[in-house]
């Protein structure tokens, strides 16, 4: 039985529905990033009806996208994982642009050996086209950049453990490594170079904070709004 996913999404199809939607036959959904959701309460599929895989690679070479670009990998940014969650962090050039791609995954182990599922979420972001641009058109800072991020309610499903209040994005500044969100160092900074371009994933494993990601103006601080600071 298919399971009602009432959000606005992007499926495999790459059709943009609004209203109620059901779980694709391939058991995969594409989420736009810029698309606001409720995190706590998206479904998962039945993992009966998903089909597994050896190694994590091989579940992203199978993946049922349209996007082609998608069953490759560039390198491996990172890689989360519990019992029952894989999430992984990767990217790929394609036509001169650097995609940036999270996938979040089922595991269970099958005759003792670990085995992850095709990819039930994903969602990509073109570093040029989408991340750079929208940062040079909103006229944005280094700070309002992380903003960006933060606002962006898709990026937290690519969580293993939905207690904690996972926080993750991208950035141009090597400052990011001095990140601080409500006084909190972010947990960890990765480089990576693009195409002879260095840019920079973020992320707090899980932010102590009881305010919303919600921002009057993403060029300046309002009161009551997340305090980000980076050293100078």
């Amino acid at each position: 039985m298919r399971k009602a996913i009432c959000y606005l999404v992007t499926i495999v199809f790459i059709v943009t529905l609004a209203g109620c939607i059901s779980w694709p036959d391939t058991s995969t959904v594409v989420i736009e990033s810029d698309i606001p959701i409720d995190t706590n309460n998206m479904p998962l599929p039945d993992p009966e009806e998903l089909e597994f895989f050896m190694t994590i690679e091989e579940a992203v070479v199978n993946n049922d996208l349209e996007d082609l670009n998608s069953k490759y990998i560039d390198e491996v940014i990172t890689l989360f994982e519990n019992n029952e969650f894989a999430v992984l962090f990767f990217w790929n050039s394609v036509n001169g642009d650097a995609i940036f791609y999270a996938m979040k995954f089922m595991k269970k182990e099958i005759d003792g050996i670990t085995q992850y599922s095709k990819p039930f979420y994903t969602t990509s972001i073109p570093w040029n086209g989408m991340h750079k641009l929208s940062i040079k058109r909103g006229k944005l800072d280094d700070i309002g950049e992380i903003r960006v991020s933060i606002t962006r309610d898709v990026l937290r499903l690519f969580r293993i453990d939905n207690t904690k209040n996972f926080f993750w994005g991208l950035s141009q500044t090597e400052r990011v490594k001095t990140l601080r969100i409500e006084g909190q160092l972010v947990t960890e900074v990765i480089e990576i170079e693009l195409n002879g371009e260095i840019a920079y994933f973020w992320y707090f494993e899980d932010l102590q904070t009881d305010k919303k990601p919600v921002f009057k103006d993403l060029r300046t601080y309002t009161e009551g709004e997340f305090i980000i600071t980076m050293d100078e």
